[in-house]
C-alpha cells in the first residue's frame, strides 16, 4: 500500500505503529488516541470510520505480526478516545481483535486480549453482543500455554463477568445455551473451571433464572465433577447444591424433572463415588419433593438399576421404599405404575438378586417383597419367574436375605386365596414341594438352613399348616433315609421352639377331631423316624403307644445314630417341655405304660452314658417305683395287652383314633426303611471290568 492509503494516518506514524518495539507502538497509540479525539470534537465520523477500516483490515488481519501487533493497540487506543461513541463502530473494533485471539504468536494473542479488555471498558453493553464469540475465545485461551495469554484471558473475564452483572436485563442467556451445551463437555482442567464460574456466576442472578436450562447442562456437570482436579470438584460441587437449593424453593415444571431424572439415573451409574453420591442425594431430594413423585414412578426400574449397585445405597434406599409406600398407602402406587415399568423394576431386581453384591440383594430382596405387599394383583404374573432367583437365595450367607425371602413367600401364599376354607393359596402347597426337594438335592443347606428356614416359616405362618403340608409332602417320600433326616429336624423343632408352644398345646390334648386328625397326620410321616414317633406319642400323651413302639424297638437294627437320637430324647424329657410327663410320673397307678416306655429306653441305652444315668435318676425318683411296677394288676386297670399283641385303647381318651392301624403303618413303613438301606448298601458290581 502506499502512503496515501493510509491517511489520514501519516507515513511517519504508520513506520511508529509497526516498529518492533511496544515503546514506540505505544507512542502511535497515543498519537492515534489525541487525533480521534479531535475528529470526535469535530464529529468527523466518516474520518474515524476510515480509521478504524485501516486498523482492523490492513494491520489487525494483516500476514506481519508486526502490523498486527500495532493494530490491536492502535484499535485499542481508537476506542478509548471514541468513548460512548465506540458503538458506532464496533463491527471494526471487536471481530478483529477476536480473529487474533487464536493467532499463532503468543504475543499477539496477549495484545488482543489487552485490546478487547480496553474496547470492552468502552463499549460495556455493546460487548454483550458478541458475547458468545468473546466467551469462546477466551474459553480456548484460559487454558494457554503461555502465562501472559492465560493472564490476559482472565482479566478480560472479570470484566465481561462484571459487565454482564451490571446488565443482567439486557444479557440473552438463551442464546448463550447452545454455546454452554458444547463447551461444557472440555477435558481441559481451566476451561472446565472457567465454565463452572460462569454458570456459578448465572446461577447467582435471580433474573438469569438458570434453573431453567439445567436439564441442558446437567450431564455436562457431572462430567466436570469427575475432575481429577479437587479445586474443580469443590467447585462443581458447590454449584450443585446451588442448584438444589433453587430447585426446591421454585416452581418447576414436571417434564424438567423427568428429563433431570433419567441424567440422574444415568450418572448414578458412574464408578466415581462423588458423581455417584450427588446423583444419590439428587434423588433423594426429589422423591422428598411430592410433586416429583408422579413423574419418578414411571422410573422406578431406572431408579433401582442405579440404586442398588451403589456404594452410597442405604443413604437411598429409605427414601425411595417409604416414598413407595406413602404412595401405596394413598392407593397412588398401583394406580400410577404401568405394568411395564413392573415388569422393567422385576427385570432389575431378579438381575440385582442374582449377581449384586450382599447388601444390593438384600435391598433387592425387600423391593420384592414391597411390590408384593403394594400390588399383590399385578405381581401374580412375576411369581413363576422369581421363584427360582427366590429359592436359590435359601443358600445366601446372609440370614437376612434368607429371612426376606421366606417373607417374600409367605406373602405369596397367603395372597389371593380361592379357597375360603383354607389359609393360604396353591403357591404355599408349591413351595413346600418345592423346598423339600431343595433340601433332598441339597444335603448342604438342610443341615446348615433347614431348621431355621422351617421355624420361620412357622413365625411367618400356620405352624399348623406348614407342619401338615410337610407331612403330607414327606408322608410319601421315596427316599425314606431324606424322610427319616426331615422328621427329626421338624421333631426338633416341634419339641423345643418357641413358635410352636400353640401346636404343642394342640397336639398335647387331642379333645378335638381336628386336633386327633392332626396327629394322625403327623403320625404318618413320623414313622419315618421311631425316636421322633415316641416322642410325638409322648407330647400328645399316648403312653400307651409309646410303650408298645419301645417295644417293637426289639426287631429294629439298633444303630449309634439311633442310640443318640434316644440320648437327645432323654435330653428333651428333662426340658420345660416335658414338665407334664414327669409329673405324670407321679401317678404311677395311672401311667404303667409310661413308666414301661421309659424303663425301655433305659434298657437301650449303654449302661455308662450320661443319658442312661439321667434316665435312671428320674425313674428312681417316682414314688414306690418298685412295688408299682411290679403289680399286675394295678396296670391291667390301664392298659392290657392282648393275645395278638395289640393294645386296647380307652376310647374316651382317645377319639377317632385307630392306634392298631397306625401300628400297622408304622410297621410298613419301617420295612421300607430296611429294604431301602439293603438296596444302599447292596453290592453292584461293575460290569465295564473284564469277568
Amino acid at each position: 500500500m502506499s502512503d496515501r492509503d493510509y491517511l489520514p494516518l501519516s507515513a511517519a506514524l504508520v513506520k511508529t505503529l509497526t516498529d518492533k518495539l511496544y515503546e514506540k507502538r505505544k507512542t502511535a497509540a497515543l498519537e492515534i488516541e489525541k487525533m480521534v479525539r479531535e475528529l470526535i470534537v469535530a464529529q468527523n465520523y466518516d474520518q474515524i470510520e476510515r480509521i478504524c477500516k485501516i486498523l482492523s483490515e490492513h494491520f489487525v488481519l494483516s500476514q506481519n505480526g508486526n502490523f498486527r501487533r500495532g493494530g490491536l493497540i492502535g484499535i485499542a487506543a481508537l476506542a478509548i478516545a471514541c468513548g460512548k461513541e465506540a458503538q458506532r463502530f464496533k463491527q471494526y473494533l471487536v471481530p478483529p481483535v477476536l480473529q487474533c485471539f487464536l493467532d499463532n504468536d503468543p504475543k499477539v494473542r496477549y495484545y488482543a486480549c489487552e485490546s478487547l479488555y480496553n474496547i470492552a471498558k468502552v463499549l460495556r453493553t455493546v460487548t454483550l453482543s458478541y458475547f458468545n464469540e468473546i466467551f469462546d475465545c477466551l474459553s480456548k485461551l484460559v487454558c494457554d500455554l503461555e502465562p501472559t495469554v492465560k493472564s490476559g484471558a482472565e482479566l478480560c473475564d472479570r470484566l465481561l463477568k462484571d459487565i454482564v452483572i451490571e446488565t443482567c436485563t439486557q444479557f440473552e442467556v438463551i442464546a448463550f445455551i447452545p454455546l454452554l451445551r458444547e463447551r461444557i463437555y472440555v477435558r481441559n482442567a481451566f476451561t472446565r473451571q472457567f465454565i463452572v464460574s460462569w454458570i456459578s456466576l448465572l446461577t447467582s442472578v435471580p433474573e438469569f433464572d438458570m434453573v431453567q436450562y439445567l436439564p441442558e447442562i446437567m450431564d455436562g456437570l457431572f462430567h466436570i465433577l469427575g475432575d481429577p482436579n479437587p479445586e474443580i470438584r469443590k467447585s462443581c460441587e458447590i454449584l450443585f447444591s446451588e442448584f438444589l437449593s433453587i430447585l426446591k424453593s421454585s416452581q418447576v415444571q414436571p417434564d424438567m424433572f423427568e428429563d433431570m431424572t433419567r441424567i440422574l439415573i444415568q450418572n448414578c451409574q458412574s464408578s466415581d463415588e462423588l458423581i455417584q453420591y450427588t446423583g444419590l442425594h439428587w434423588l433423594r431430594e426429589f422423591l422428598n419433593m411430592p410433586k416429583c413423585h408422579q413423574v419418578l414412578l414411571p422410573h422406578s426400574a431406572g431408579l433401582l438399576s442405579a440404586v442398588l449397585p451403589s456404594f452410597y445405597l442405604k443413604l437411598f434406599f429409605l427414601t425411595i421404599f417409604n416414598t413407595h409406600s406413602r404412595d401405596c398407602e394413598r392407593n397412588q402406587f398401583h394406580l400410577t405404575l404401568p405394568d411395564l415399568t413392573i415388569t422393567k423394576m422385576v427385570e432389575v431386581l431378579k438381575t440385582q438378586i442374582q449377581s449384586g453384591a450382599s447388601l444390593s440383594r438384600i435391598i433387592a430382596l425387600g423391593w420384592i417383597h414391597h411390590l408384593f405387599e403394594c400390588l399383590q394383583d399385578k405381581m401374580v404374573a412375576h411369581i413363576d419367574v422369581l421363584f427360582p432367583t427366590l429359592f436359590r437365595v435359601l443358600n445366601d450367607a446372609s440370614d437376612e436375605a434368607v429371612l426376606i425371602v421366606l417373607q417374600i413367600f409367605a406373602l405369596i401364599s397367603t395372597s389371593n386365596r380361592t379357597n375360603a376354607e383354607r389359609n393360604y393359596n396353591d403357591y404355599f402347597t408349591k413351595f413346600i414341594i418345592v423346598l423339600m426337594d431343595l433340601f433332598r438335592t441339597d444335603r448342604g443347606l438342610l443341615e446348615a438352613r433347614g431348621s431355621f428356614i422351617i421355624r420361620q416359616l412357622c413365625m411367618l405362618l400356620s405352624p399348623e399348616d406348614i407342619y401338615k403340608t410337610l407331612s403330607e409332602t414327606l408322608a410319601n417320600e421315596p427316599d425314606s433315609h431324606f424322610a427319616s433326616i426331615m422328621v427329626k429336624i421338624l421333631s426338633s423343632i416341634l419339641l423345643t421352639s418357641t413358635e410352636l408352644h400353640d401346636l404343642r398345646i394342640k397336639l398335647k390334648n387331642l379333645q378335638s377331631i381336628e386336633s386327633s386328625n392332626l396327629f394322625v397326620c403327623l403320625y404318618k410321616t413320623w414313622c419315618h423316624n421311631p425316636i421322633a414317633l415316641v416322642a410325638l406319642c409322648f407330647l400328645s400323651q399316648n403312653y400307651d403307644h409309646a410303650c408298645r413302639l419301645v417295644q417293637l424297638f426289639a426287631e429294629i437294627e439298633v444303630t449309634v445314630d439311633f442310640l443318640i437320637e434316644i440320648d437327645k430324647l432323654v435330653q428333651l424329657i428333662e426340658s420345660p417341655i416335658f414338665t407334664y410327663l414327669r409329673l405324670a410320673l407321679l401317678d404311677v397307678e395311672n401311667n404303667q405304660t409310661l413308666i414301661r416306655a421309659l424303663c425301655g429306653l433305659l434298657m437301650l441305652l449303654p449302661g455308662k452314658t450320661e443319658a442312661f444315668h439321667t434316665l435312671r435318676r428320674r425313674l428312681e425318683c417316682v414314688p414306690n417305683f418298685i412295688d408299682k411296677f411290679t403289680s399286675i394288676d394295678k396296670r391291667l386297670a390301664n392298659v392290657s395287652i392282648n393275645t395278638n399283641g395289640n393294645e386296647i385303647i380307652n376310647d374316651s381318651q382317645k377319639k377317632n383314633i385307630n392306634f392298631d392301624e397306625l401300628q400297622q403303618y408304622y410297621l410298613s413303613v419301617q420295612n421300607k426303611h430296611v429294604d431301602s438301606k439293603k438296596q444302599r448298601y447292596r453290592y453292584v458290581p461293575n460290569t465295564s471290568d473284564g469277568v
